[in-house]
């Protein structure tokens, strides 16, 4: 679905277009509003539905750009998504604007906005929204600034948990946008941040509990820790495991977050939606990085469905690493 130059085109018909991030918006849907919208020729708004994280906004203003809050939303010829699927994320922009054209830029699992969309450039298999914007910019045939190419490798090495996951086009891709870049020192300040104690201490935890799997020469790390999930799936994957699966129990549910190997496995189609089938609930997110939420507590019973849907999915048994 990832249709780059029919974007292009449907973008370079239009004099006004509204870029729309989602909600606690993060650097990667950040980074690919601002590439876009300092490389489109149109008149641009980049508007936040629900305010933007720490680096985003921090990425924001060492580039002195402006995203506006929903009340300024305005009139615009074209919707422009970045990194959202569903309408949910983008609430309340979402309706409160009726453009002639809807598009979908996006490597999460396609959800209303990509069938309600007038054109999209989807691939769950990106790493990031971020590069799939600098191949729309590609075949825009134009030259992004670089402000807005130091957005979109901002947007890439942070969604790619620092080039961990990037495929290795997206990681010469990375190289071209930092090439005679002369705003490096955005990304280098982006990059100067330490982790708080607490991140520290889940990451540790995280790689302290961890059970370990082999499958021929895949690695899967997963643990069980009660916060910052996120953190413990990077923490796992930095180890030098290809799938990391961490389980929490939250609000009378199971939920799983993931990260995985560029090209090692597609977390929602081969893991997270067999499981909501199974128990009940939802999974999403992109081929690298997702989540599930299913309507059980049974922890074990879903570590066990887990290793049986890996099994099937790698097509060999997995061993317990002793």
């Amino acid at each position: 679905m990832a249709d780059h130059t029919a974007v292009a085109g449907t973008l370079e018909g239009h004099d006004s277009c509204l870029l729309v991030v989602h909600a606690q918006a993060d650097l990667d849907t950040v980074g690919a509003a601002v590439g876009l919208a300092r490389t489109l020729d149109s008149e641009t708004r980049i508007v936040a539905p629900d305010g933007l994280k720490q680096r985003a906004r921090q990425l924001v203003e060492a580039l002195d750009e402006t995203v506006h809050t929903p009340d300024a939303v305005g009139d615009a010829d074209c919707l422009v998504v970045l990194d959202a699927p569903s309408s949910d994320r983008i609430e309340p922009v979402w309706g409160a604007v009726t453009p002639e054209t809807l598009v979908v830029i996006d490597h999460h699992e396609p959800d209303d906005l990509v069938e309600a969309s007038t054109v999209a450039a989807v691939d769950t298999t990106a790493g990031a929204t971020a590069a799939l914007v600098a191949d729309v910019i590609d075949a825009l045939d134009a030259r992004a600034d670089s402000k807005a190419r130091i957005a979109l490798a901002a947007g890439l090495f942070d969604d790619t948990g620092g080039l961990a996951g990037a495929s290795p086009e997206e990681i010469s891709r990375f190289g071209e946008l930092l090439a005679d870049n002369d705003r490096v020192d955005v990304l280098s300040a982006l990059l100067e941040h330490e982790r708080s104690f607490g991140q520290r201490v889940a990451a540790s935890k995280a790689v302290v509990r961890a059970t370990g799997y082999r499958a021929d020469r895949t690695l899967v790390l997963t643990t069980t820790i009660s916060s910052q999930q996120s953190v413990a799936a990077q923490a796992l994957r930095a180890t030098g495991a290809e799938i990391a699966l961490v389980f929490s129990e939250r609000d009378d549910q199971c939920w799983i977050v993931g990260r995985a190997e560029s090209g090692s496995i597609n977390l929602p189609e081969d893991l997270f939606e067999p499981l909501a089938a199974a128990f009940g609930g939802d999974g999403g997110g992109h081929a690298g990085a997702g989540v599930a939420k299913l309507e059980t507590t049974a922890l074990d019973t879903v570590r066990e469905e887990t290793v049986a849907q890996l099994e099937a999915t790698l097509g060999t048994q997995l061993s317990a690493l002793s």
